[in-house]
C-alpha cells in the first residue's frame, strides 16, 4: 500500500511521494488523527488480530458477502466522517493477495481520488483581494478569459495574445501563471515535441530571469530530465498536460512547471496554460499542485 501512496510524482526536479502518510493502528485513533483531511482503512478478511477484527467489523454482513462473492471489488469511498471535507476511503479485500492485486491494478484510480480532493480543496480556499481582481479584470479586456487569481499576485505582462501574473514575496516562492493563445492549425500541434516548441517560443519571447538580458530567457529542460506528459479530459476538451523541469538560457535561475494545452471549440483558437514556481532546494509538490489548481479554474469568456 505504501508503494500506491508514496509512488514519486512525476515532473518534479527532485523526488518527492505523490502523499505523505501516517500508519497507525485503530487503537491510536484519537482526536487528532480524526480531523485529518484523508483517512484510510486497509481491511483484509485474512487477518485475525484485534485490529484486524476491529476494521472488519466495519463492515455489515451484506458488505461481506459482497466482497466475497466479487474478487474486483475493492475500494469504496465516503465523506465527513469526523469532520466537514473529509474524504474518506476504505481499501479490502479476502485475503492479502487479492487486496495487494487489485491496489497494484487500480493504483491510479485510488491515488486520484485524494488527488482531486486535494486540487478542489485548493482552488476552493483560493482568495481574491481587490488588486487581483483588478488584475484580472485587464486580463480578461485583453484575452477575453478568466481565472482565480490570488491576492498577492501582480500582473508581470500582459499583449494581445499573452499574460503572465505572479507573485514574488520578500520570501519564499515565486509563483507564476502564464496564458497563451494563437490560432488553432493542426492536430500536430498537440504532438509531445511540439509542445515543447511552443513553451519554449513563448519562453524565448516573453519571460526572462533578467528583462536587462535577452540571453536570460526561460527554456525547457529537456537534457537531463524530459517533460512528462498526460492526456486528461479539461473542461470538457481534449488536453496536453505537461509537468517538468524548467531553466533561463543563461542558468540563472529555475525550478518546475505544469501545463495545458487544449482549444477552445468556439473561437477555434489554441491556449497553452501554466503554473511554473521557483523555490530553489525547497520541495516543489504542493506547489505544483496548487498551480494546477488555479489552472482548473480556467475559463474561455
Amino acid at each position: 500500500m505504501k508503494a500506491v501512496f508514496r509512488e514519486t510524482v512525476p515532473g518534479l526536479t527532485r523526488p518527492e511521494p505523490m502523499f505523505t502518510i501516517r500508519v497507525i493502528e485503530p487503537s491510536e485513533m484519537n482526536r487528532i488523527f480524526k480531523v485529518a483531511r484523508n483517512l484510510v482503512y486497509v481491511i483484509s478478511y485474512e487477518g485475525r488480530s484485534a485490529a484486524d477484527q476491529w476494521l472488519q467489523n466495519t463492515f455489515s454482513e451484506v458488505s461481506r458477502d459482497r466482497i466475497f462473492s466479487n474478487p474486483d471489488l475493492f475500494m469504496q469511498t465516503s465523506e465527513d466522517q469526523y469532520a466537514k471535507g473529509q474524504k474518506i476511503l476504505q481499501l479490502f479485500g479476502t485475503d492479502d493477495d487479492a487486496l495487494i492485486k487489485n491496489l497494484n491494478k487500480n493504483s491510479k484510480i485510488v491515488q486520484n481520488y485524494f488527488n482531486i480532493a486535494e486540487k478542489e480543496r485548493l482552488s476552493k480556499s483560493i482568495r481574491m483581494s481587490s488588486e487581483s481582481r483588478v488584475v484580472l479584470r485587464k486580463v480578461n479586456d485583453k484575452l477575453g478569459v478568466n481565472i482565480k487569481i490570488p491576492s498577492g499576485y501582480e500582473l508581470a505582462m500582459l499583449e494581445d495574445d499573452f499574460a503572465w501574473v505572479r507573485a514574488l514575496p520578500a520570501v519564499g516562492p515565486s509563483k507564476n501563471l502564464v496564458i497563451y493563445s494563437k490560432p488553432y492549425t493542426s492536430e500536430s500541434e498537440f504532438e509531445q515535441e511540439n509542445i515543447i516548441k511552443l513553451r519554449n517560443e513563448i519562453g524565448k519571447q516573453y519571460i526572462f530571469g533578467d528583462p536587462e538580458n535577452p540571453e536570460s530567457f526561460m527554456t525547457t529542460e529537456t537534457k537531463y530530465m524530459e517533460p512528462v506528459f498526460r492526456n486528461i479530459n479539461f473542461n470538457n476538451q481534449y488536453t496536453v498536460e505537461m509537468k517538468g523541469a524548467w531553466k533561463t538560457n543563461n542558468f540563472s535561475v529555475g525550478g518546475t512547471f505544469v501545463s495545458y494545452t487544449f482549444v477552445d471549440d468556439d473561437s477555434k483558437r489554441l491556449y497553452y496554460i501554466e503554473g511554473f514556481v521557483i523555490h530553489p532546494s525547497e520541495d516543489h509538490r504542493e506547489l505544483i499542485r496548487e498551480m494546477e489548481s488555479l489552472l482548473t479554474t480556467f475559463r474561455v469568456s
